[in-house]
């Protein structure tokens, strides 16, 4: 199955020699659950599939930018995203990519009154299509994030919500699915963000964050939702 990756952001330049790319956590994270093949688009740039059959499906990164920003790559990524809504193609938002998915499909997303989300989150399954398997009542996943989605865009269903996120993780009909939290993460990457982070978010939240690391992720098992959701949803004429 080939998966297109949408790249919306770099990771800093000190860090990538020992974590890579977003695109790169993404492929060793995904790939242990299904026979997958990736090709690269790069938004910033404006390059985006021609054809949406290109790929099977497609998965949007996460990025430092804001997805409500006037931007013509924002413009352009979100007009692209309501194209593939149309034709029910198989798509996958993470953390950025979950708040401009959002966006293009009529939500709201802004900066949260709530402050950083940064560590890890702690949320309740809300539903469980038969793709979520294996099932589990709750979900902890690392993030790293000050925007939020606040009104949901119509026709999708609320899989996960946290009082600190009420609006972690949905899904559109059997070919959207977004998530807040990064699946493709690992706690050292995170614990870096957040040393990055020290003076911005204070003593008592930056000490709270590092203390969250020490919670297992359910980091694998999201992986395998998504692996499940993009093979179970497949365009059967490709």
């Amino acid at each position: 199955m080939k998966i297109g990756i949408i790249v919306c952001g770099l990771v800093n330049p000190k860090l990538v020699p020992e974590f890579g790319e977003y695109a790169d956590m993404i492929k060793a994270t995904l790939s242990p659950h299904g026979d997958f093949a990736y090709s690269l688009y790069s938004a910033l740039d404006m390059t985006l599939p021609a054809n949406p059959d290109e790929c099977d499906g497609y998965i949007i990164t996460g990025s430092v930018h804001d997805a409500y920003a006037d931007e013509p790559w924002i413009h352009n990524l979100a007009s692209w995203i309501r194209q593939l809504d149309e034709i029910k193609k198989p798509l996958v938002g993470i953390c950025f990519g979950h708040q401009i998915i959002s966006i293009a499909l009529g939500g709201t997303v802004e900066k949260s009154s709530r402050g950083w989300g940064i560590g890890m989150s702690y949320n309740q399954i809300e539903a469980t299509p038969e793709w979520m398997t294996p099932k589990q009542k709750n979900l902890n996943l690392l993030v790293s994030h000050q925007d939020q989605v606040v009104q949901l865009p119509a026709e999708v269903n609320l899989l996960a919500a946290s009082d600190f996120c009420p609006y972690f993780m949905f899904a559109k009909d059997a070919h959207i699915l977004t998530v807040q939290g990064h699946p493709e993460f690992s706690p050292e990457f995170v614990q870096r963000l957040i040393e990055a982070r020290h003076t911005v978010l204070g003593e008592a939240h930056y000490h709270k964050a590092m203390t969250s690391l020490q919670d297992p992720a359910d980091s694998n098992t999201v992986m395998k939702w998504i692996a499940n959701f993009l093979q179970i949803n497949r365009n059967p004429a490709q």
